[in-house]
């Protein structure tokens, strides 16, 4: 038989030994709970730089539309207002190659006309140049307006530029994604 003594140091190395196997148990129930917090933080925190990026990326987007947008409104009215002086210009070469006629045997008429004539036709070549005149304000008017129309294209151009996002330049000069 075992001594007494024996059986209880036994029974206390047990009992060592299940209250170790529980304090580890516990610290490491304990430090498991810890290290789910602090995963749980740091996956919210992604989430919440996930949620921003994905927002900013939207603001982006809408401003890129919309820039599309003012661009393709501005090629619209510079179209159209291409089309208004190309057509101010077949008129003006229409109403020049009139003239051209015109004036082509303009010294023998004048030189055999009669004073009515004369009179008349002096008459008509002073509305013809003031319509010559007007068409030509009207074309300067106009050229000014395509002008404008240029310089905001350009302008939109520049802010689409800008506006479009950068790509960090690798050490060896070159773009570290497909678009330059």
């Amino acid at each position: 038989m075992i001594p007494a003594i024996y059986t209880h140091l036994i029974a206390a190395g047990a009992a060592l030994a299940i209250g170790a196997t529980g304090a580890w148990w516990a610290q490491a129930q304990r430090y498991g709970l810890e290290i789910e917090k602090l995963q749980h933080q740091q996956t919210s925190a992604d989430l919440a730089a996930t949620r921003q990026a994905v927002q900013d990326m939207a603001a982006f987007q809408k401003g890129l539309n919309d820039a599309l947008a003012n661009f393709q409104a501005t090629g619209r009215r510079n179209a159209a207002a291409q089309q208004d002086l190309d057509r101010s210009l077949r008129d003006l070469r229409g109403t020049t190659a009139g003239l051209r006629g015109d004036f082509a045997d303009l010294p023998e008429r004048i030189a055999g006309a009669a004073q009515p004539a004369l009179a008349q036709y002096a008459s008509t070549c002073t509305a013809v140049l003031q319509e010559l005149a007007d068409r030509g304000g009207r074309m300067a008017e106009r050229g000014g307006e395509i002008a404008r129309a240029a310089d905001g294209h350009s302008a939109d151009a520049a802010l689409i530029r800008e506006a479009w996002p950068k790509k960090p330049r690798r050490p060896d000069g070159g773009t570290t994604g497909s678009n330059p």
